[in-house]
């Protein structure tokens, strides 16, 4: 009897929860792990146990474990070196009154790929990583898309953030868009929307990501639009 391969998300939350579907359909069973559950090692040796196949955070709350169990059980991850960095968010204190970007990404050994990019309207809401109101859905190319995709990419590649979803946060200013924070994981509303507005967003090529790194890597670069 064959054995279902399983794949471990650490706060399997809000839009994270739509990960266990799209595994299912790929033949994958969902491992969910809590944050606050157990210590590090013991819990280490109980995800272990399910012989994982891969690891990744949901919630963005999930991403320092995430890098530790991926660490510790020689699966593909961001490493320990930068958790810290990363959990910080580096946001700043003041508002963005004119409103933000969002660029919402996933990546596999370093080879980034623009899942979406999104205009909120400002200021934001209480998260100003899953903005309230209406969104708008950006056009892949443009001059200001250029511009927040390579500060998204810079930011990604200084944190390391080498494989994985991530969401990058602009601060909208009469000087042009300036970078707010990148935090790892998945993206609040914004990936059902571009799911409804694209046929697929972060949730998918994070699963492709992780599962079917070859058909990642086929696509990735690609303009959003065009499947």
């Amino acid at each position: 009897m064959s054995r279902i391969p399983v794949v471990a998300v650490v706060d399997a939350y809000g839009t994270a929860r739509h990960l266990g579907p799209l595994l299912r359909e790929r033949g994958y069973a969902l491992l969910h792990i809590r944050e606050e559950l157990l210590g590090a090692g013991e819990l280490l040796q109980a995800v272990a146990a399910h012989r994982p196949v891969a690891v990744l955070a949901g919630a963005p709350s999930g991403a320092g474990l995430a890098d530790l169990l991926a660490e510790g059980l020689g699966l593909p991850g961001n490493g320990t070196g930068l958790s810290e960095a990363r959990a910080a968010g580096a946001l700043p204190g003041e508002d963005p009154i004119e409103g933000t970007f969002h660029v919402n990404t996933v990546s596999l050994d370093g080879l980034h790929h623009i899942c979406d990019i999104w205009r909120a309207p400002g200021p934001p809401g209480a998260d100003v990583w899953d903005p309230a109101g209406d969104v708008t859905l950006l056009p892949r190319r443009g001059d200001e898309q250029d511009r927040l995709v390579a500060a998204a990419l810079a930011a990604l590649d200084a944190l390391r953030l080498r494989t994985g979803p991530a969401h990058s946060v602009f601060r909208r200013t009469p000087d042009g868009p300036r970078l707010m924070g990148v935090r790892p994981g998945i993206a609040g509303r914004l990936p059902l929307l571009a799911r409804e507005a694209l046929g697929a967003g972060q949730l998918e090529w994070t699963v492709d990501a992780y599962v079917g790194p070859e058909w990642f890597r086929m696509r990735a670069g690609r303009d959003y639009g065009v499947y």
